[in-house]
């Protein structure tokens, strides 16, 4: 996952054009008699009353806003959340005192307070408050708000990574049972000394190449999908000395479509494991059809008798779910588990 950008170079940009702005506004009517010539005296002072709305913003996050950012709060938090707010304003009245009484009018010659005789410290006080205090409220809207979004990208990071695993066990429940049917196939044919065993060893590595490779990743083309179920069907076949009925039907381009891995072959696999697949008067029916951005499977075969475990349970509910997961809002799936067939419509948005 992408780093989000340092907000450090934002910080600065808006400051600077802040203190640009309030350097040109002064310049261009002066509050106090600067010479026009004396461009660097504009840019101090604009910079030291830049710096003072500086401290007013980042004081109130990092003082007021961080002990009220903590979850449950308490009298505590609330109490170093005011004495914050007390620091914040102790800090910007020392800082305004040092740069108006101690630079500008012994230094410059100059100050904003031509109406005032005198300065007492409460005047400070609440003059800075009055001044100051809308940049306080928005560094704590701006402390919120931001917390806000962090904890909307803790939580959308957390599902990711709470998807990703939960994608990752469930394909995990279909290739064991992939693998072991399938070897067993095998043996039975290595037992027999048949002659199909090497060419169902050979189906078996290309199948296996899908599934430890291939269906790693969260999409694989549908052209390999399609290819790794017709490599089922073969080996299925060969498995069953020709004796599998299959009626295999696949309609419509593929050009390039993405699917996510092994969502296809669960129906087909549960068709052979539990229907009725030596039949020829009763053959599993599947029909793919493609678009360029659909994708409909229908799957239909007969039950065997008293079969009770037919893509019930946590085979059906794992198929439901990695289709909630991966295609939300995207697909419709309809399964009619009648006494004596099974039927199956999957549509896909790509």
């Amino acid at each position: 996952m992408k780093r989000p950008l340092p907000e450090w170079p934002f910080h600065l940009l808006i400051w600077t054009l802040l203190w640009l702005k309030d350097a040109t506004d002064l310049y261009a009517s002066p509050h106090v008699e600067i010479p026009k010539t004396d461009m660097a005296i504009y840019g101090l002072v604009s910079g030291i009353y830049t710096f003072i709305l500086a401290g007013a913003f980042y004081g109130s996050v990092y003082l007021v806003a961080r002990p009220l950012l903590v979850g449950r709060l308490t009298p505590t938090h609330y109490g170093w959340a005011l004495l914050g707010v007390v620091a914040t304003f102790a800090v910007i009245t020392f800082i305004r005192y040092s740069a108006e009484m101690q630079l500008f009018k012994p230094v410059f010659g100059f100050d904003n307070y031509d109406r005032h005789s005198s300065f007492t410290l409460g005047w400070f006080v609440r003059n800075s408050v009055f001044y100051y205090l809308d940049f306080v409220i928005y560094g704590l809207l701006y402390a919120f708000i931001k917390r806000h979004f962090i904890n909307e990208r803790r939580q959308h990071e957390t599902e990711q990574a709470r998807t990703a695993a939960e994608l990752a066990f469930l394909r995990s429940q279909l290739n064991p049972h992939f693998l072991f049917n399938t070897i067993n196939d095998i043996y039975a044919l290595v037992y027999r000394k048949s002659d199909d065993a090497p060419d169902a060893l050979l189906k078996l590595s290309e199948l296996l190449r899908y599934v430890l490779h291939d269906a790693r990743h969260d999409r694989v083309p549908l052209a390999k999908e399609v290819d790794y179920l017709q490599s089922l069907i073969q080996l299925q076949r060969i498995g069953l000395k020709d004796n599998l009925h299959v009626q295999y039907q696949l309609t419509g381009p593929l050009n390039g479509q993405m699917i996510a891995p092994l969502l296809l072959v669960s129906f087909v696999e549960n068709a052979f494991k539990h229907g009725v697949i030596s039949d020829p008067a009763s053959p599993v029916q599947i029909h793919l059809d493609l678009t360029e951005t659909t994708v409909d499977l229908t799957l239909q075969n007969r039950k065997i008798e008293q079969q009770k475990d037919h893509m019930g349970g946590i085979g059906l509910a794992n198929v439901r779910r990695r289709l909630e997961l991966l295609y939300p809002n995207r697909h419709s799936l309809h399964v009619a588990d009648q006494p004596d067939t099974y039927h199956v419509n999957l549509h896909l948005d790509l």
